[in-house]
């Protein structure tokens, strides 16, 4: 499928100050060359286009890429890629997460106001020479790499919000009631932090907001509770999970913060009528059990 793919994948993330770096690497790939969709944890991935042109999907909505364009995919997203067949599209990947809490707030508001397809590609120059370079600090580290990395995750971070800051947001289309928007910003929210979510009451700080307020909101706008949302989102996330194959039950209700293995069986089952298979499970777990051996 491909002509080149180098891929730094971290299974604990290299940690640089405030950032941590999941990914990042470069792939060419084969004419009508397919990444299939798969499922983002919490993090962000920056996709760079150096060369020819394709398809990237997002939560099975695409949008056309070509070189100069940088897709800015959100946690929790649903992620394809699909390259033309006359125009074989390479480009560069980034995988990152962030604990400053102001930037990582900026960063949130832009997947608040940035969620379809067609509102994530920026063209900003210095945002793809930069993660260049981190890809090839992190290939071929030299005398303080790591402070080298931190400046260079920071810059990457400010430069991407000074782009989206000037990147008009795509808002829904017809006419949205100031409730309607309010909904779709609370799915927004949850939907990207479905890893990561300790409280819904989360939702009050992010949009400033009081919290009953925007429950009552959202349960009159939707007919639906945000629990119930927030209940839902997370089941469906564990299922897309382990349709994938890649991680065992036990690692899937850790990532979601269910409290047991046993709690996300019964939400499980609950919902869709039968206990999720515990096959995977056990395949992952000899599977580790080989690699130390």
């Amino acid at each position: 499928m491909n002509r080149y793919h180098l891929d730094n994948y971290f299974d604990q993330p290299l940690v640089f100050g405030a950032y941590q770096v999941i990914q990042a690497g470069r792939l060419y790939c084969k004419p009508g060359g397919r990444i299939d969709p798969h499922s983002h944890r919490n993090w962000f991935e920056l996709t760079v286009v150096t060369s020819g042109t394709g398809e990237i999907f997002t939560n099975q909505a695409s949008v056309p890429v070509r070189r100069g364009d940088i897709h800015l995919s959100f946690p929790a997203d649903l992620h394809g890629i699909v390259s033309a067949e006359n125009d074989p599209l390479e480009y560069d990947f980034f995988s990152f997460y962030l604990s400053d809490p102001e930037l990582l707030r900026e960063l949130n508001g832009i997947a608040l106001t940035h969620m379809p397809a067609e509102s994530r590609v920026i063209r900003e120059e210095r945002v793809g020479y930069l993660v260049q370079n981190a890809i090839q600090e992190i290939t071929s580290a030299g005398p303080h790499s790591g402070r080298l990395l931190q400046s260079i995750c920071e810059q990457t971070v400010i430069y991407l919000i000074r782009a989206f800051g000037a990147h008009e947001a795509q808002k829904p289309s017809g006419h949205a009631s100031h409730p309607d928007m309010l909904c779709y910003q609370m799915m927004n929210y949850i939907d990207t932090h479905v890893f990561s979510l300790q409280s819904l009451e989360e939702l009050s700080d992010a949009l400033r907001y009081n919290y009953s307020y925007l429950s009552a909101l959202f349960k009159r706008t939707t007919g639906q509770t945000l629990a119930d949302y927030y209940r839902l989102r997370r089941l469906k996330m564990a299922r897309r999970l382990m349709d994938e194959g890649k991680l065992s039950l036990t690692q899937i209700a850790e990532m979601l913060n269910y409290s047991t293995v046993q709690n996300l069986s019964r939400a499980y089952k609950r919902e869709y009528g039968a206990a999720p298979s515990l096959q995977q499970a056990g395949e992952t777990a000899n599977a580790e059990r080989k690699g130390k051996g």
